[in-house]
């Protein structure tokens, strides 16, 4: 702004004399915004009626702008169009405006200079061209969207006008005729590009649409692929009228390539078969997770009919005997195998549950996505509940049901390794019982053993379920106390124990017996080179200690070994 001039901010000052007040109520009174800026500075000196309200500022609002605050162009992009209108000889620009409520307009900007009482202004027209460029764009997408259709779909689609010609088509028709592009098509008529044969079912076919405006559903018609061979395409026909919707323009056509389908018809028919008659459940699922076919094999394996299975994630088949991390490793091995191959146990309609030895596969697109999962399922409940019997007797003492030596040593083994790691109080106990020989002799073997059973039940009720309790043969038993916070903790877990199975024992004739227990205990030594073997060794020559001080005690094992 040259500061030798007085700043001029009102109408008065702006619009003088006679001419000044037509000038003036002009100005105001035009509908179309106008603005009039100070060159040098961009400030507004002026506004009309019509650009306060599109702006939303009143005058003195405006006083206080300058152009450079409303066009949200940079003075870069403000250069560049400039540049560019005088190019394309343009005599307006195209900015972006913003409105006193933040909103953003597309503009045409028509300026030029004027001078008003000596002074030289910048006259500007506005004109909104917001829906104006939200139009151009849309039909700018429109096009673009339509040439990205004709020349990447798969399908084979045209549009002819009255005479048969070609007036634009998808890259798959030119294709199939040899054209290297689309555009080559237009203008030339069926018989100009397809064989003759083909042509003549093409030209007598699309006969009734342009005489009679009806349309083609469906049709099956032969065709040539691109290498010359025969196929198949279904292909659907509408009449294109005028505005009238009487009058016949010219004809829309689709046609997709169904070859495969067709062929593949007999070999679905034979897979249908084999699905429903096959002996191991099958199940499908979709990218979801969703069931969306299950066969009759199971469905008797579940309980569930058919339509109670469709659209339901295999979730609900839930029997809660695996955690989450066991369905974590089956996803994680779908994902990076495609495969998964496992026994999981289900639990039926009625709530009863049933194993099943499961193979599941991935079934990817061609794009590599997974599309479909199919799972395999035969019924193994019998086999695995005698495997698990079996597992059962092979680390359980068959008359207590506590573990036996077999499983105390791997116990043993693991607790010594989580307490060397983790530097945690671990002790074993050896335990012999009391003059139970005795009880035998007197009573017989079937009291003797109910005697041990009630031993081991009292075993289990002391300790801890992190602890383990064993039966290593005849009347010797084990304990592995660990994650005791000091040695005096596993101590009166001793104390418990011997107090426990010194309790009377009624016989089933009413007889009460007792009988007592002499405990030896190794405590883990964290200087020592400690293994399982030797830390049970030790526990049994501390029981013998016990025995020697008068029994229904404990000792805990001191000495170095010989």
């Amino acid at each position: 702004m040259d500061k030798s001039a007085k700043p001029l901010s009102t109408d008065r000052a702006l619009f003088t004399g006679p001419e000044g007040d037509i000038s003036k109520a002009l100005f105001h009174s035009a509908k179309i915004p106008m603005l009039i800026i100070l060159p040098s500075s961009g400030e507004i000196v002026s506004a009309n009626s019509a650009a306060c309200q599109f702006y939303g500022y009143n005058l003195k609002q405006f006083s206080q702008l300058t152009i450079h605050q409303i066009n949200q162009l940079s003075p870069s992009d403000v250069a560049n169009e400039m540049s560019k209108a005088a190019t394309e000889k343009r005599t307006h620009f195209n900015f972006v405006h913003m409105l006193a409520d933040g909103s953003l307009k597309d503009v045409e900007v028509h300026s030029g200079p004027m001078t008003l009482n000596g002074e030289q202004y910048l006259y500007s027209i506005i004109h909104d061209i917001t829906e104006r460029r939200i139009t151009q764009q849309k039909l700018a997408s429109l096009n673009r969207d339509f040439i990205t259709l004709l020349e990447n779909t798969t399908d084979f689609v045209y549009f002819k006008d009255m005479e048969s010609r070609f007036r634009f088509c998808s890259q798959t028709v030119a294709n199939i005729t040899g054209h290297k592009s689309w555009k080559d098509m237009i203008g030339k008529h069926d018989s100009e590009v397809f064989p003759a044969d083909i042509a003549k079912i093409y030209i007598e076919e699309e006969k009734p649409i342009f005489t009679q405006g009806l349309s083609i559903q469906n049709q099956i018609n032969p065709y040539y692929n691109e290498q010359g061979l025969p196929g198949w395409v279904s292909t659907n026909k509408w009449p294109v009228f005028e505005a009238d919707g009487k009058t016949v323009v010219g004809l829309f056509g689709i046609s997709r390539d169904v070859t495969l389908q067709h062929n593949a018809e007999k070999d679905l028919k034979i897979a249908a078969s084999v699905f429903q008659h096959v002996g191991e459940g099958v199940l499908i699922t979709d990218a979801n997770n969703l069931i969306i076919d299950a066969n009759q094999a199971f469905c008797r394996l579940s309980g569930y009919q058919h339509h109670e299975i469709i659209d339901r994630s295999p979730r609900f088949l839930n029997s809660g005997h695996h955690d989450q991390s066991f369905f974590n490793q089956i996803e994680e091995s779908l994902t990076e195998n495609g495969m998964w191959k496992g026994d999981i146990w289900n639990r039926r309609k009625n709530g009863s549950l049933f194993a099943c030895r499961t193979i599941i596969s991935v079934i990817t697109n061609e794009q590599g996505e997974p599309e479909y999962k199919i799972g395999l399922f035969s019924d193994v409940t019998q086999l695995l509940q005698h495997f698990n019997e079996v597992e059962h007797l092979a680390y359980h003492d068959a008359l207590t049901d506590l573990a036996n030596r077999v499983l105390f040593d791997d116990r043993l083994k693991q607790a010594l390794v989580e307490a060397k790691r983790y530097d945690l109080n671990l002790a074993v106990c050896f335990i012999d019982l009391d003059n139970f020989k005795p009880v035998n002799d007197r009573f017989g073997h079937r009291i003797g053993d109910l005697l041990l059973k009630e031993i081991a039940d009292r075993l289990t009720e002391t300790v801890r379920s992190a602890d383990t309790v064993a039966r290593l043969g005849g009347d010797e038993f084990a304990l592995v106390l660990t994650h005791a916070e000091a040695r005096e903790d596993s101590l009166h877990t001793v104390e418990r124990t011997l107090q426990r199975i010194s309790a009377p024992f009624t016989l089933p004739l009413g007889n009460v017996i007792t009988v007592s227990a002499s405990i030896g205990v190794c405590f883990h030594d964290r200087n020592s080179q400690e293994t399982p073997a030797l830390m049970l060794r030790r526990a049994d020559r501390a029981m013998y200690e016990a025995k020697a001080k008068g029994r229904n005690c404990y000792h805990i094992y001191s000495e170095p070994d010989s």
